[in-house]
């Protein structure tokens, strides 16, 4: 080692540079890049989740900010029935004595029963005046309180006996007060009246003698109930005006009540404001614009309505205990961070100066490994395909877009849940014990399905669709597995391969109708040749016979003469020759006449006669007993057959088989000629033929198969297999 002195001097430049500091800079770049990196991600993650709990500690303020004004709707929900019950006594002393309001002993008795000194505690004077008929009347129906002509109610009784009413023994003087009655004698409902109310000092004013400002106001709030002589009180506006007794009044200590209901969260700050200028109500006496102080944390804004005015509920606070939580998680992910960073950057030192990797490969591999994680997620993003991922438990734990758009269901929602929501109740056992048994083989991957290739899916909104499926399994790093699910939507192509059945079996049906007319017409131009043609010319010939002898009689007749004759009677035998092929070509009458049999000992005799290539037949149909369509199909496959040797076998020995058997009809032509590599080069090598075409339509339509088997150098061998039952006739099929 160097250090011992035992190198030589030639390797310390080499090891260390000439400043002794060159071979580190690579790994300390690296420790110090790996540590930046982490201390930016834990920034951002705590950042994040500072934010999260920041939302959450919010949510809670605002939760306890609406437990606080329910708790305000609450009392003041009592302070309105306090008056109804009230009311209630004045209605019933009416009704009974017919006074019109109980004396102030009755009252006294009534109050004491109410225990005010403690329950509700916001209510602090309790009383009841009577109404003014003609101040009431006066005033405009749809006015608050109209122009002011008079008091509108008089205090008749009151509780403490030293209270006070709001304008004294007269209500409805000072003009919020008369807008609040009014609005209670026109809605039949309690009304609230807030007004400032100076500072108490000489003669109800500021101790100076200057008009309160809006940092000085204090507030008076008051509700009034209308008392009606009648219950329920009239519909109509000027009926209940008729009908109004007076008014049961209460002037609320706010100051009392919101204090009451704010020391159950002291760390919170309530303000509360009404009327219009807006007046703080709580706390007393404090300026509306400092409710708008942006120096909490925390904000909660709330509005209620009570007695016709609008409440604006207020509430801030800075509570540490909100914060505490945020400031933790975002100084624990910070150190850790730090702390991560640390051991990391330090890992990567040791790495690097152990291994000798210059930070550009350390560089290179990290970019790689971080371009094909970044290729492999962008592939599972924008993949066109569904791809979902299952636990063992064959819950989802990854779904990308592409599934969301095929199930129509976000990720957030399939996330967590069984993959049995997107499979139809019938298959969702076979589908569990599928997978289990596939985790099973350890396949690393496999279509899904057996038999069939495609299954049927299930979206959100309980459509049923068909799609294709392939599963893979990878281990999870843990001892578990994850199945990977691809899945195609194929309702489109399912929709297309159904139309492409249809339309085939469109154009098969029209096939055989094309392929019955065809036979049709052959027939009957077969027999117009054999019967019309063929007679004219038997006819011609027997006239041409009978000219013949006569001019042979003839002593003088020229030789010549005679002779043409003779050539015109063998050309006519060689026409008549010629239309009987050709009718026999067309459709041999002894397939009508005769049946299948001798018309396929025609057809072979005819083959071997024209074009001398022997033919080995075996015809054994047992008891088959055919129908038309039947000989006709079975007919013209060995016809064709037959045609395709004589046109690309170059063969010198054909075999023909008919054998009925396990209730199928086969046919089999083989021929020892050149064979082919394929079928297409069978058919007119590379011209388009319908020979072997026209044989799989005519055995498909009756329900049978063909199958070929060539190659080349080995022959050609067509076989058809047909069931009996297509072409029997139906005497014999019954």
């Amino acid at each position: 080692m160097s250090a011992a002195g035992n190198t030589s001097s030639s390797a310390t430049p080499a090891a260390t540079g000439k400043d002794g500091g060159t071979p580190l800079r690579a790994p300390l770049l690296a420790a110090a890049l790996t540590g930046a990196i982490f201390l930016a991600a834990a920034l951002v993650a705590a950042f994040v989740v500072r934010d999260h709990l920041l939302d959450v500690a919010q949510a809670n303020f605002d939760a306890r900010a609406a437990h606080v004004t329910s708790d305000i709707r609450r009392e003041l929900s009592l302070c309105s029935e306090l008056l109804r019950g009230a009311s209630g006594l004045i209605v019933s002393r009416t009704q009974s004595s017919g006074d019109g309001k109980p004396t102030a002993e009755v009252w006294d008795r009534y109050i004491s029963r109410l225990d005010l000194d403690d329950t509700p505690p916001c209510v602090r004077t309790l009383g009841y005046a009577d109404a003014s008929p003609a101040a009431i009347a006066q005033a405009p129906e749809g006015a608050s309180g109209g122009a002011a002509t008079g008091p509108l109610a008089h205090s008749v009784l009151m509780w403490p006996p030293r209270g006070d009413a709001t304008d004294g023994v007269d209500l409805g003087v000072n003009d919020a007060t008369r807008a609040a009655l009014m609005r209670a004698a026109n809605s039949g409902d309690v009304a609230m009246s807030i007004r400032p109310l100076a500072r108490e000092g000489a003669n109800g004013s500021d101790p100076n003698g200057t008009e309160p400002t809006e940092s000085q106001a204090r507030a008076r709030v008051d509700l009034y109930l209308p008392v009606y002589r009648v219950a329920p009180p009239p519909v109509l506006v000027p009926a209940r005006r008729a009908a109004l007794l007076g008014f049961v009044l209460a002037r609320l200590d706010t100051e009392y009540l919101f204090a009451s209901i704010a020391a159950h969260e002291p760390n919170m700050q309530m303000r509360v404001s009404a009327g219009q200028p807006p007046i703080a109500l709580y706390p007393p006496g404090a300026a509306v614009s400092s409710q708008n102080d942006r120096s909490q944390r925390f904000r909660h804004t709330d509005t209620l309505r009570v007695g016709g005015q609008p409440l604006s509920l207020d509430y801030a606070t800075s509570d540490p205990s909100l914060t505490a939580s945020a400031d933790f998680s975002s100084s624990a992910i910070l150190s850790a961070g730090f702390a991560a960073a640390l051991i990391t950057s330090a890992a990567v030192f040791v790495f690097m100066r152990k291994r000798g990797m210059t930070l550009a490969e350390t560089g290179l591999a990290r970019s790689r490994s971080s371009l094909n994680e970044a290729r492999l997620m962008a592939i599972f993003h924008s993949s066109g395909e569904a791809i979902i991922t299952l636990d063992e438990r064959q819950r989802i734990v990854m779904f990308n877009p592409s599934a969301e758009q095929v199930f129509r269901c976000s990720a957030m929602d399939a996330i967590g849940t069984s993959i049995d929501r997107f499979i139809p109740a019938r298959f969702r056992e076979a589908h569990r014990k599928h997978v289990e048994r596939f985790g099973e083989t350890g396949v690393t991957q496999r279509k899904m399905g057996r038999q069939q290739l495609v299954l049927t899916g299930l979206r959100a909104d309980g459509e049923e669709f068909p799609l294709e499926a392939s599963i893979a399994q990878v281990g999870d790093g843990q001892g578990g597995k994850l199945f990977a699910v691809m899945l195609r939507d194929v309702t489109e192509r399912v929709q297309a391969e159904e139309a492409l059945k249809a339309s085939r079996q469109e154009l098969r049906e029209l096939s055989a109708n094309l392929q019955n007319v065809r036979e049709d017409e052959k027939t009957r131009i077969a027999r117009e040749l054999h019967d019309d043609l063929g007679q004219q010319l038997t006819a011609l010939k027997m006239d041409l016979s009978s000219v013949e002898q006569s001019l042979a009689e003839v002593p003088s007749a020229p030789p010549p003469v005679l002779a043409q004759l003779h050539g015109m009677r063998r050309l006519i035998d060689s026409t008549v020759g010629s239309v009987r092929r050709i009718a026999a070509d067309l459709r041999p009458v002894m397939l009508d006449d005769l049946g299948l049999l001798p018309a396929i000992d025609w057809l072979l005799n005819d083959f071997t006669t024209r074009y001398g290539i022997d033919i080995e037949r075996r015809i054994e149909p047992g008891n088959t007993s055919f129908s038309k369509s039947g000989a006709t199909t079975i007919f013209r496959i060995v016809q064709e057959a037959l045609t395709n040797v004589v046109r690309h076998a170059e063969a010198t020995r054909v075999s023909v088989s008919l054998v009925g058997e396990d209730g199928h009809c086969t046919v089999r032509i083989a021929d020892n000629g050149r064979g082919a590599r394929d079928v297409q080069a069978t058919e007119g090598h590379g011209e388009k033929s319908f020979g072997l075409l026209g044989i799989r339509e005519r055995v498909h339509i009756l329900g049978g198969s063909v199958s070929i088997d060539t190659a080349l150098g080995r022959g050609f061998a067509l076989t058809a297999r047909i069931p009996l039952a297509a072409i029997q006739q139906e005497e014999a099929v019954q």
